[in-house]
């Protein structure tokens, strides 16, 4: 028997035996102590029973929402704003068709990058 056939062998015996004890482990993966679902449940709904008022102010338009709102200035304040592309002026000389048709002169812009890139917050002052 080989060498490298013999400390295969005894590698392959290793790993199997370590595998095989790690799985007759008693050890509990999620804990059994804490509360359970209905008891999460029920707290939350006091809690939501002990602000009706909230939603009736909320309902009869008395709630301040401006936080929860979209406007305008929020949308303007862009958490990734773009890098800078700049355009690049191209003229077109007038020219023929392929069925001889004149097209005349026009000026065109082209952006110099293919995509746009974003910076990460805080990589660009405001």
């Amino acid at each position: 028997m080989s060498t490298l056939y013999r400390s295969l062998t005894i590698t392959a015996l290793v790993l199997t035996s370590g595998l095989m004890a790690g799985c007759a482990s008693q050890q509990e993966l999620i804990p059994d102590t804490g509360p359970d679902i209905l008891d999460v449940y029920d707290r939350h709904m006091q809690q939501s029973s002990q602000t009706p008022n909230m939603w009736r102010e909320i309902r009869d338009g008395r709630r301040d929402l401006s936080d929860y709102t979209r406007s305008a200035a929020k949308e303007l304040d862009t958490r990734f704003p773009k890098l800078p592309n700049p355009e690049l002026v191209m003229y077109v000389f007038p020219h023929l068709t392929a069925k001889g048709r004149p097209v005349p002169g026009y000026v065109t812009t082209f952006s110099m990058y293919e995509t746009t890139h974003y910076a990460l917050p805080g990589e660009v002052a405001p």
